[in-house]
């Protein structure tokens, strides 16, 4: 920001909490200061002047970007407006993606570096038919020029200080202007604007006084005025975006600009009738449900806009189920919390609450005894950054909204904590003199009234402001972030899952809240939405035919289902079972219940075809023998002992469903005894439903390296390649926010002709990194590789490679970084580069098939769509090669079909040829009896990242502080946690699935097998 001159600031807040004034304490006039710095601007139409300070009278002088105007030989750098050393600015590209669908050439930073891959054309086979897609086109857009602006605000206000910002702009001064220039306005609430009329001289400046009508209020630096600067910066033409629509030209900042726009546009009404929240809207008479005492939710509207394959723009319209905040006191709420986290204080009260937030003794690195934050005060992190008003008597209008910086917590208050009877700041005495004051003695005095719960701690503001518990109110419509617990999950599915007729109700009844038909800024700008929901050409894939072991085939038709009874799986285990067992794990069920069902589950799998010598060794180990590591290694000696053999396969019945307990166990059957193992429950095992036993048999087989079913061949070969061919999938799982845990990393490879049989491996990957680093990919590949080519006896000439998780944005580097470093693995190996084709897979978005109502020939009999129902058109990208495509039958709600996007392709494949391979090969996954939604590669990758969370190179009792309840962030930070592990710079590396002592025979098959499963 340029200017040659500087507003005076006022004096700087000390941020010593003592020292806090009793305005700042109550709540009185404490605007944001801003400093007169320059900002790093990032507008979509690429201008970075920055605002002059100073006075509304336009400047004489205009030196070159990051100079001081008027300064003769003056040279001024203009500050970047982020700390270099830290982060990276934002693009606009990035800002604008939070809302508005974008192709991936959107984020490329030189739209000619790459292209992705262009579509070659429509699938030609199965059954043309017309479903509806949740999306409404729009009809016209040919408006005239629109004109952008950029906003400058001096001092600049605070990145946080978002309703300062909506109130400078709504100010009498600044709309006088707007409203004398004519035109409807839109503004992002941040930098920009636009109209459809152009201002005199193409800008104004103008000062407004906030405190105008509050001459005895603190005021902002000495004179209490912002300067702001309205800029023309752009013509937009929204032929531009026509242009790109047809083809006609490349994407370009342009386009972006059309995008951006056209976003504020189709959300400006909504707005001001509704809460928005990124892309979702809110009716205030929005559907709601408890979830629990401390959240529930709220069903709202997703809205977006797309480019379309038929050269035009639609809006995806669905429905949006979203979890907030319950509006007690934030002092309930905490109390809440603390109820929920543990059953042994679901009963507490005031007194025991206050008690167990107290200091405990805990050893610093000098090894003293200093006052630490108990477990139920580490809960109150979740807290953080949580917005209040209040509300008390003195208060009860004040519309201020705070922000929750922290809950005081500092050794200097001893073994009592922070609390309102000893946090003490300066408050100003009538005569002018100074004393310190209590927070409980402040509202006695100021107030006349006693806080309830003294014990309680602080809260700090952003602003520096402190506040009791008590009297702070959660504010309205906030989201909550964390991850739900199973009972929460529960409640929020029920609640969401809609068959489809109710959906598609919900989302026509949600359009009607939009009105658009009635929007004046889509009228003043010339855009007019259909409002019906648009009907596709679709095509019905047909299904193929299941073989199993033998002649056996099955049909299942467009129902999609099938069962086991009489069928053997297609290659039952490797090899003869000799030694096994199943360990009762405490009371998880009696030992005659145990033995009936093995002996059971021992005919069920014989009768699916397994190779079985020996009956299931049962035995039971108490907890007294301690952890479930210890029941591992019991279980391991005694299996061996009797059976005088490694054991190939151990059965664990434990009492509940504990993902603890789970990646215990499997951590120790994983990475010390290198055998696979299958983890059941007490409940099951007592009803022994064929079922059940049959289900379990499916995943038993994959471990010990069978087949449960394949696709149908009309002859001897693959009935999917004509060449040597390697599908792989690779999927990146994080853990949940505020866990410090690190990101997972796996990767699926199918080691068969059919592709019916997959070998995985995982490692970590940095933490939140989703693109595979580069030796993370390097430790992973290789050896899957080198196993391929001893069984084939040649590389693979084909690669299909699937990833998950990725959005546009990663696309490019999917291909520069992940993809790369598969081919190095090729010629490391010394073996020919394949052709690769790469195909992203993603069920994270909101189109959904709406089929014809009590059409059978293209729907259910629920309204989903029918297993093989694909779309490439209208809702797809205008040029590159993705299609939506349904290949499961959705057991409840609505179906989602998965977005295939094939951003890289040298070995040019057909749409036919392509698409029904993807559809056949859902119907091979290995413990289903249904087509599964997602393509096998990436859905087993998907469980193996899950499943390496087991394999973490930390203590079991450590994974319990990061993982918190069910997953809630009230664990320690990745840097504690790891602490004495060394350098933190990257995260150590998964435990290997190998140990000294065990055969290499049994740790090779161990590590080509569906370990995962």
């Amino acid at each position: 920001m340029s200017g040659s001159q500087q507003p005076r600031s006022g004096a700087a807040r000390n941020p010593n909490i003592e020292r806090v004034s009793d305005m700042n304490l109550d709540g009185a006039s404490d605007r944001p200061r801003g400093s007169v710095a320059g900002s790093h601007r990032g507008s979509v139409a690429g201008s970075q002047h920055g605002s002059r300070a100073g006075s509304p009278p336009r400047s004489s002088g205009h030196g070159p970007p990051g100079t001081a105007s008027g300064k003769a030989g003056g040279f001024k750098a203009e500050p970047l407006g982020y700390d270099p050393g830290r982060e990276k600015p934002l693009r606009s590209v990035d800002l604008i993606g939070k809302r508005v669908d974008l192709p991936a050439d959107a984020y490329l930073e030189n739209p000619g570096k790459s292209r992705f891959t262009r579509r070659p054309g429509f699938n030609t086979q199965g059954k043309a038919i017309q479903v509806q897609l949740n999306v409404f086109p729009i009809e016209n857009f040919a408006g005239g020029d629109i004109y952008q602006y950029d906003i400058s605000i001096s001092p600049e206000p605070k990145k946080e200080s978002r309703a300062l910002i909506k109130k400078l702009w709504n100010s009498e001064p600044v709309q006088k202007i707007i409203g004398d220039a004519g035109g409807k306005w839109l503004y992002d609430g941040h930098k920009l604007a636009w109209s459809s009329k152009t201002l005199s001289r193409n800008e104004f400046r103008v000062s407004v006084d906030l405190d105008a009508d509050k001459p005895n209020s603190r005021r902002v630096g000495s004179s209490g005025v912002y300067y702001v600067q309205v800029r023309q910066s752009a013509i937009i033409k929204l032929q531009y975006l026509q242009g790109y629509l047809q083809g006609n030209i490349g994407w370009d900042s342009h386009v972006l600009e059309c995008m951006n726009f056209f976003d504020h546009c189709i959300r400006q009404g909504p707005s001001e009738k509704m809460i928005p929240i990124r892309r979702n809207f809110y009716p205030k008479t929005a559907k709601s449900q408890e979830l629990s005492n401390i959240i529930e939710v709220y069903k709202g509207l997703y809205v977006a806009a797309r480019l379309g394959e038929a050269k035009r723009l639609m809006i995806n319209v669905d429905t949006a189920n979203t979890a907030f905040w319950r509006t007690h006191t934030i002092a309930v709420l905490a109390l809440r919390i603390f109820n929920e986290h543990k059953k042994d204080w679901s009963n507490f009260q005031w007194v025991e609450f206050a008690e167990q937030l107290r200091p405990v003794p805990r050893n610093d690195r000098q090894g003293r005894t200093v006052p630490g934050p108990s477990e139920a005060f580490a809960l109150l992190k979740r807290l953080h950054k949580l917005k209040f008003v209040v509300k008390h008597r003195g208060k009860m209008n004040e519309q201020k909204t705070y922000t929750i910086k922290r809950i005081i917590f500092d050794e200097r208050y001893g073994k009592e904590g922070a609390h309102s009877q000893n946090v003490q700041f300066k408050k100003k005495l009538p005569n002018g003199e100074t004393r310190d004051t209590s927070v409980w003695q402040h509202y006695q005095e100021a107030y006349n009234f006693r806080l309830q719960y003294p014990k309680l701690p602080i809260i700090e503001t952003t602003r520096g402001g402190l506040f009791p518990m008590e009297l702070c109110n959660v504010a309205d419509w906030q989201r909550y972030p964390f991850k739900l617990d199973p009972a929460q999950t529960a409640s929020m599915i029920k609640f969401a899952v809609t068959r489809p007729p109710v959906r598609k109700n919900d989302i026509m009844e949600g359009f009607g809240h939009l009105n658009y038909a009635n929007d004046p800024y889509l009228a003043e700008f010339g855009i007019r939405v259909s409002g019906n929901m648009h009907v596709t050409n679709a095509r019905l894939l047909k299904n193929p035919e299941i073989a199993f072991a033998g002649t056996a085939k099955h049909n299942p038709g467009f129902s999609g289902r099938w069962d086991l009874r009489g069928k053997r799986f297609l290659e039952p285990n490797q090899k003869q079972i000799q030694s096994w067992g199943l360990i009762i794990c405490g009371n998880a069920c009696t030992k005659q219940e145990a033995d009936a069902f093995a002996t059971k589950f021992s005919q069920t799998y014989r009768n699916h075809g397994a190779n079985i010598a020996v009956p299931i060794n049962v035995i039971e180990v108490p907890f007294s023998v301690g952890d479930y590591g210890e029941i591992c290694l019991r279980a391991w000696n005694n299996i061996g002992s009797h059976y005088k053999n490694f054991p190939q396969m151990i059965f664990f019945v434990v009492p509940n469903k504990n993902s603890l307990v789970y990646e215990r166990i499997k951590k120790s059957m994983d990475c010390r005894f290198c055998c696979p193992s299958q983890v059941l429950q007490g409940g099951h095992v007592k009803k022994a439903e064929a079922q059940y036993m049959s289900n379990v048999a499916m995943k038993v087989n994959a471990k010990l390296g069978g087949v449960t079913c394949k696709v149908a061949s009309p002859g001897q070969g693959s009935p999917f390649f004509k060449v040597p061919t390697m599908m792989m999938g690779v999927d990146v799982s994080h853990a949940a926010p505020g866990s410090g845990s690190p990101s997972m990393a796996a990767m699926t490879v199918s080691m068969d002709k059919n592709a019916t049989r997959y070998a995985a491996a995982c490692e970590v990957n940095g933490w939140r990194q989703e693109i595979l680093q580069s030796t993370t990919s390097h430790e992973m590949f290789p050896p899957l590789l080198k196993h391929w080519m001893s069984i084939h006896k040649t590389a693979p000439q084909h690669l299909y490679y699937f990833r998950d998780g990725i959005d546009e944005g990663q696309f490019q580097a999917v291909i520069e970084t992940e993809v790369n470093e598969i081919r190095r693995a090729f010629r490391d190996c010394n073996a020919a580069n394949p052709k690769i084709t790469v195909i992203i897979a993603t069920k994270r978005h909101h189109i959904r098939f709406f089929p014809k109502p009590n059409d059978q020939t293209t729907g259910d009999k629920n309204g989903n769509p029918l297993p093989g129902t694909l779309v490439e058109r209208d809702a797809t990208h205008p040029h590159h090669f993705d299609f939506y495509l349904c290949s499961h039958v959705a057991i409840q709600g609505t179906a989602r079909p998965v977005h295939y996007q094939v951003i890289y392709d040298d070995a040019n494949v057909a749409p036919n040829g392509l698409q029904e391979m993807i559809y056949q090969q859902c119907y091979q996954y290995a413990r289903s009896t249904t087509p599964v939604s997602l393509h096998p590669a990436v859905y087993y990758a998907h469980v193996a990242s899950t499943r390496a969370r087991s394999h973490e190179n930390i203590h079991a009792s450590q994974k319990e502080n990061i993982g918190g309840k069910e997953g809630h962030p009230t664990a320690k930070h990745s840097t504690e946690t790891y602490a004495d592990q060394g350098n933190l710079s990257e995260p150590l590396p998964l435990l290997p699935m190998r140990q000294a002592g065990i055969p290499p025979d049994r740790i090779a098959f161990m590590n080509t097998t569906m370990w995962f499963m």
